[in-house]
C-alpha cells in the first residue's frame, strides 16, 4: 500500500498527449499535481512527451520503480504486466478495460496478470479502473483537474462516480485525502483498501461507494474494528434486486442479498446511504469535529413553525427523540419567545429572530443545551438568509450570531447542526459556522439523516463487543452422521438424523421416537405419552407439511391408528421412500412462543445467523434480523431485540416474560456449530418454542454443503 500511495517513483506505461486520451489525461494530472518524486513515461512511438524523455518500455529504466500505471490496449497488457514484473514494481494500477469475469477470454486474462503478479510479489489494483489519488503525495493517477486536499478518502467501484463525486466536491469546497478506483479488484479487494485507510493517519473519514462484496465477512471484522475509531460511510447499489438464491428453506426465501448487506452494515458499525449528496452530507459532518452526541434527544429551533413540523417529522422518522422539554429550559425560553408561539420542542422564536438574531437565537440554544433531555439542537429555517430577506443592515447580527454558536459549541461540546435554505450559497455567517465545526445543510431531510448517522456512530464507538465462550462442539458422533448422509448420495439430513446431530452438540431436544411401523407407532405414542404429532420421515420429503405428511394434537390410540394411515396414504402419492414415522409430545399451548433460528452460507457474507417470528405466520410478517458469522455477544443480543417477536417475548397484557437466555445460548451454539461443521450448508429450527422456562425444538432441518466429486 505504501508503494500505492507514498511511492517514491511512477511509471505511466502507455504515456500521452493527444487530448481526450487516459493515458495523456492521466500524464497531465501527475506532471500538473506538484509530485516530488521520479516520474518516467512510456510510450514506444514518442521520444518526448510534455518535454520530458519518454522509454520504449519499462524495462529500459535503469532505477528503480515502484508503481506503474498501465493504460494500454488490451493487446498490449500482458506484455505491460510482465514487463512490470520484471522491473520489480511493486504494485500496478491497470487502467485498461475491455474484459470482464464473466466471459471466458476476461477470467483466462484476469488469472495470467495474477499469476505474473504473484511470482513477482506485485499488487495489483484494479484492472478497469480509473486510477488512485494521494493528496498528501501530489499524486494524482485520476486524471482529473486539482481538488482541495481534506480528511476523507474515498474507495470505489465506480470511475464515473468518482467523477461526479470529484466535481460534487468541487463545488462544496469539500476536501479529499485519498481516492482509489478499484475497478475489478482481481487482487487487491475493498476490505484491504479499509484496513490500510483505517490505520491511516491522514484519513479522517472513509466513504465507500460499493457494488458487489466478494468476501463481506472479512469486511465486517475489518469495518467492525474501524469504525471503533474513525466513520465508514457507504453507497450500497442494487436495493431493489430480490435475492438470487434458490434456497428450499423459508429464511433462504425471505433473506435477499441487500437484506443481508443492510444487517451487516449495521452490524459492522457502517453507515449505509442512497445518493451523494447524502454521502457528502454524512462524510462533512464527521469531517469536522462535531462533538458526538451521547444519546437521541434533538431540540429543534425555527422562526417558523412549518419548518418545525418538517424537521420534526424528519428527526422521529429516523427513529430520533423530540422530547418535550423541561418547565425550568421553557421558563429560559419565555422572554426570547413570540407571544403564542411554541415552546415545549419544538421551539417558534418567530419573527423576533429575524431581526435581532444574535439576541434570540443563541440563549435559545444556549438554553435547549442546558436541559439534559437534549443531546443535539437543530435550527431549522433560513438562518444566513435574514441579510436577503429583512436587508443588508441584519447581516452582521447573522455573523455575530454565528459566533455566538461556536461559543456555545465549545461550552457544552453537544452537536448544533444548521439546516437552512442558503446553505449552498457563499454566506460570511455560514462560512463562521463551517469554518468552526457547526455543519450547514440544504435538505431538512438530509439534516435529520446527517443526525441520526452521529448517534448511530456514537452508540457503535460506545459499545464494546465480546464473543459467547462456546466450546469446540464438532465430536466423533455428529462426523459419523454427516458420512452417513453423504454416503447415501443425499445432502438432506433425515429429521431424525438431524436430531440425532443437535443433541450431540449440545442442543436440548425434546423427546422423540422413531417408528418404522403402525404397531411401533402405538408402542411409541404411548412411552411419550398423549398428545402427540406424528411426522414422516423422507429423504425425498423437505417440507413434510406441504404433501400431508404431518398431523398434529393426537389424543389416543384410534386417533393415532387413523393419523398414521392418512399420512402414509397422503405421502405414497408423492414417493415410495419412507423411512418411517417421526413421533414427538405436543408442546403444551399456553405460555409458548414460536420463534425461528437458523444458519446458512451466504455467497457474499459467508455464514449468517438469523432469529425471529417462527412458525405458519414466518412468511407472512417476515420478522427476520440476520447478523455475520462470529456474532458477538452484543450482535445476538440485539438480534433478538430488533424483531417485534421480542415484545412477545418479555411479557405483554399480564404474561410473564420467556426465557430469552435460551434463545442467546440457542443462536451461540448454531454459531459454534457452522463455524466447526464446514460441510453443513445450512440449519433451520421452524419452529421452536420458548417458554417462561427453557426452549423446545419441533422441528429440524440440516442441509449439506455438495461434496466435491
Amino acid at each position: 500500500m505504501k508503494a500505492i500511495f507514498y511511492p517514491n517513483s511512477v511509471a505511466i506505461v502507455g504515456a500521452s498527449a493527444v487530448p481526450g486520451k487516459a493515458g495523456a489525461r492521466r500524464t497531465a494530472s501527475l506532471l500538473d499535481g506538484g509530485y516530488k518524486g521520479k516520474i518516467y513515461l512510456i510510450n514506444p512511438a514518442r521520444d518526448y512527451i510534455y518535454g520530458r524523455k519518454v522509454y520504449k518500455r519499462l524495462t529500459d529504466i535503469e532505477e528503480d520503480v515502484d508503481l506503474a500505471l498501465i493504460v494500454v490496449r488490451k493487446d498490449f497488457l500482458l506484455d505491460a504486466v510482465k514487463d512490470a514484473a520484471k522491473k520489480g514494481v511493486k504494485a500496478s494500477i491497470i487502467i485498461t478495460a475491455g474484459f470482464s469475469d464473466a466471459t471466458e477470454e476476461g477470467k483466462r486474462l484476469n488469472q495470467q496478470i495474477l499469476s505474473i503478479a504473484k511470482e513477482s510479489g506485485m499488487r495489483i489494483v484494479g484492472p478497469n479502473c480509473s486510477g488512485i489519488l494521494s493528496a498528501s503525495a501530489n499524486l494524482n493517477l485520476l486524471g482529473v483537474p486539482l481538488i482541495k486536499s481534506g480528511n476523507i478518502s474515498l474507495v470505489s467501484q465506480s470511475g464515473n462516480i468518482i467523477d461526479s463525486i470529484v466535481h460534487y466536491a468541487r463545488l462544496r469546497r469539500v476536501g479529499f485525502n485519498k481516492i482509489i478506483s478499484i475497478g475489478n479488484a482481481i487482487d487487491l479487494g475493498i476490505h484491504e483498501y479499509l484496513e490500510f485507510l483505517g490505520d491511516d493517519s491522514e484519513t479522517k473519514v472513509i466513504a465507500c461507494y460499493i457494488e458487489g462484496i466478494k468476501d463481506g465477512a472479512r469486511l465486517v471484522q475489518i469495518a467492525r474494528d474501524i469504525t471503533k475509531k474513525k466513520p465508514i460511510v457507504a453507497i450500497k447499489v442494487g436495493r431493489t434486486k430480490a435475492g438470487s438464491r434458490a434456497a428450499h428453506s423459508h429464511t433462504g426465501s425471505m433473506t435477499g442479498d441487500d437484506f443481508i448487506c443492510d444487517k451487516a452494515f449495521k452490524q459492522a458499525g457502517i453507515i449505509r446511504v442512497n445518493a451523494i449528496d447524502e454521502l457528502f452530507d454524512i462524510a462533512s459532518v464527521f469531517d469536522v469535529d462535531t462533538p458526538l452526541p451521547m444519546g437521541k434527544g434533538v431540540a429543534i429551533l425555527s422562526e417558523g413553525g412549518g419548518d418545525n413540523a418538517i424537521a420534526a417529522d424528519n428527526i422521529e422518522q429516523f427513529g430520533l427523540d423530540v422530547p418535550l422539554l423541561s418547565k425550568e429550559t421553557q421558563q429560559k425560553l419565555r422572554p426570547y419567545i413570540m407571544e403564542g408561539a411554541g415552546i415545549s420542542n419544538p421551539v417558534d422564536y418567530g419573527g423576533k429572530a429575524e431581526e435581532a438574531p444574535h439576541e434570540i437565537i443563541p440563549p435559545c440554544c444556549k438554553a435547549c443545551l442546558e436541559d439534559p433531555a437534549i443531546d443535539i439542537v437543530l435550527i431549522t429555517g433560513f438562518l444566513g438568509g435574514y441579510r436577503e430577506i429583512i436587508g443588508e443592515y441584519i447581516g452582521p447580527y447573522e455573523e455575530k450570531a454565528c459566533h455566538k454558536l461556536v461559543s456555545l459549541l465549545k461550552e457544552y461540546k453537544k452537536p448544533i447542526i444548521v439546516n437552512t435554505s442558503f446553505a449552498r450559497e457563499k454566506i460570511k455567517a455560514l462560512d463562521i459556522l463551517r469554518n468552526n465545526n457547526i455543519p450547514v445543510i440544504e435538505s431538512s431531510i438530509r439534516a435529520a439523516h446527517c443526525i441520526s448517522a452521529l448517534v448511530r456512530y456514537a452508540e457503535a464507538r460506545r459499545e464494546g463487543f465480546s464473543f459467547p465462550n462456546v466450546p469446540d462442539l464438532r465430536n466423533q458422533k455428529g462426523i459419523d452422521i454427516i458420512e452417513k448422509v453423504y454416503d447415501t448420495g443425499y445432502v438432506s439430513l433425515l429429521e431424525t438424523e438431524a436430531r440425532e446431530f443437535l443433541k450431540s452438540c449440545g442442543i436440548p431436544m425434546i423427546p422423540d421416537y422413531f417408528a418404522k411401523s403402525l404397531d411401533d407407532a402405538i408402542k411409541g405414542a404411548e412411552q411419550i405419552g398423549y398428545p402427540v404429532a406424528l411426522k414422516v420421515v423422507s429423504r425425498k420429503i423437505q417440507h413434510k407439511y406441504d404433501v400431508g405428511g404431518v398431523k398434529l394434537g393426537i389424543t389416543d390410540r384410534d386417533e393415532l391408528i387413523k393419523a398414521f394411515n392418512e399420512i402414509m396414504e397422503s405421502v405414497q402419492r408423492f414417493t415410495k421412500d419412507i423411512e418411517g414415522i417421526l413421533i414427538l409430545p405436543m408442546v403444551p399451548p399456553p405460555g409458548k412462543v414460536e420463534c425461528l433460528a437458523s444458519v446458512m452460507r451466504d455467497k457474499n457474507f459467508g455464514t449468517v445467523i438469523t432469529f425471529g417470528l417462527g412458525g405458519v405466520f414466518t412468511e407472512v410478517f417476515k420478522d427476520i434480523s440476520v447478523r455475520v458469522l462470529p456474532p458477538t455477544e452484543e450482535d445476538i443480543d440485539s438480534m433478538i431485540k430488533e424483531t417485534r417477536v421480542y415484545s412477545i417475548l418479555k411479557g405483554i397484557r399480564g404474561k410473564k416474560p420467556k426465557d430469552i437466555e435460551a434463545i442467546k445460548d440457542l443462536l451461540s451454539k448454531l454459531a459454534k456449530i457452522a463455524e466447526d461443521y464446514p460441510e453443513i450448508e445450512e440449519i433451520e429450527l421452524n419452529p421452536f418454542m420458548v417458554h417462561e422456562k427453557g426452549i423446545s425444538i419441533v422441528d429440524t432441518l440440516i442441509t449439506l454443503k455438495k461434496k466435491d466429486v
